[in-house]
């Protein structure tokens, strides 16, 4: 398999690596592998263990192509393929928490991450604390004996929150403590982690990289001991990923570039659009001046994704907001991001909260996706939505 130079930008590598032509006929794009029995030409072959492939399980050419391609555009040593991104997720965390351990989360974290450690850690042994993502001197103030993860998002889940990695990191080194974070907002295009000394970097291939809305998958991206009790977690765990999701992953890998600057560019002009709307309260944007974390998000991120939210007015009601999705034909009603069509979902904040310092809206609450739909018809689809919600609060 070629090496690519480190000094090419990840737009470039996004292009060119993980294919092997040189062993497949000249083909660039790797064949499908779909097996469980790997046959070796004699039994002290099999005894030995002396085959690159042993097992379908524990990976064929199909499965190191996309672990070879995530590896080289995040410049780490390895990676991990699990089947979504929230089992990607749960496996970073026990890779490295065991009975008696502590762990910090940050408040604004993902749903179903809050839900694992609230229902898993406790018959665990493992304890847990949330802080608050702009409240860096309460975090360490958080830190125990027996704290062995920080666990990070930037942006935070549903309220956009950026946290200053330089200073967790420089809390990490001081206590000697690891650091895990969920970078699928931006994937390794406008941020790399690994970068700034985070340990290990999780990511929902489910949303940017496969790019189509179907797929479930999720990566842990690490270098030296981190990889190792990584990949030992993985065999262990039976973590497996079906490799024509792997090859259509790889496929989707391909046009990240492209269709994640096309995302982005439609959230921020339909986030300034939306700022100029009466109903709306606030824009959480991180790309957007008048965002509080603004700053931050210069100093670490190259771009920002397609998703963010909008607070509106207290005068606002639920039953409005349904008036206003329902009447969207664009944007469709839904879960998860990240692919070419634009979504819209509601979010309980105040539910997903436990630090009483966290940001809560306190009027009616719209996560928004934009994908790569022409950006004046998602702006007239919207407003379309906007001017059936506002002939029901005239009623």
């Amino acid at each position: 398999m070629k090496i690519f130079n480190k000094n090419l930008n990840t737009e470039t590598l996004t292009s060119h690596v993980g294919k092997n032509p040189e062993e497949n006929h000249g083909i660039p794009s790797p064949p499908i592998y779909r097996t469980s029995t790997i046959l070796n030409s004699t039994m002290e072959s099999y005894k030995n263990r002396d085959m690159k492939y042993t097992y379908g399980r524990n990976g064929t050419p199909t499965s190191d192509s996309l672990i070879n391609a995530i590896s080289s555009i995040y410049d780490a040593e390895g990676c991990v393929l699990a089947s979504s991104g929230m089992n990607a997720i749960s496996t970073a965390l026990m890779s490295v928490l065991m009975a008696g351990d502590h762990i910090l989360l940050p408040d604004c974290i993902y749903g179903s991450s809050r839900r694992f450690a609230q229902e898993e850690f406790p018959r665990l042994n493992i304890e847990y604390d949330f802080y608050n993502s702009r409240d860096l001197g309460g975090m360490e103030k958080l830190i125990k004996k027996n704290t062995k993860v920080i666990y990070l998002e930037s942006p935070g889940t549903y309220t956009f929150e950026i946290i200053d990695i330089k200073k967790v990191i420089n809390i990490c080194e001081k206590y000697k403590i690891k650091s895990i974070i969920d970078n699928t907002w931006a994937t390794a295009i406008y941020f790399n982690p690994l970068n700034f000394g985070v340990n290990i970097v999780v990511e929902a291939i489910t949303k940017y990289i496969s790019g189509h809305s179907d797929i479930m998958m999720g990566v842990v991206v690490a270098n030296k001991d981190d990889l190792l009790e990584i990949q030992r977690w993985t065999k262990n765990a039976g973590v497996y990923v079906s490799p024509d999701d792997i090859y259509m992953s790889l496929r989707g890998l391909r046009t990240l570039p492209l269709r994640l600057k096309e995302s982005s560019a439609n959230s921020l002009a339909l986030a300034k659009h939306l700022e100029q709307q009466d109903e709306i309260k606030l824009v959480q944007h991180p790309a957007l001046k008048q965002h509080p974390d603004n700053n931050l998000w210069k100093k670490y991120f190259k771009g920002a994704s397609g998703l963010f939210a909008v607070e509106f007015n207290e005068k606002v009601s639920n039953e409005a907001i349904n008036i206003l999705a329902n009447n969207l034909n664009i944007f469709g009603i839904g879960a998860s991001w990240g692919g070419y069509s634009s979504l819209v979902s509601t979010m309980d904040v105040k539910g997903s909260r436990n630090v009483n310092t966290s940001y809560v809206p306190k009027g009616p609450y719209l996560r928004i996706y934009t994908g790569s739909e022409n950006i004046k018809d998602l702006k007239d689809d919207f407003d379309c939505g906007l001017n059936k919600m506002r002939e029901f609060i005239a009623i």
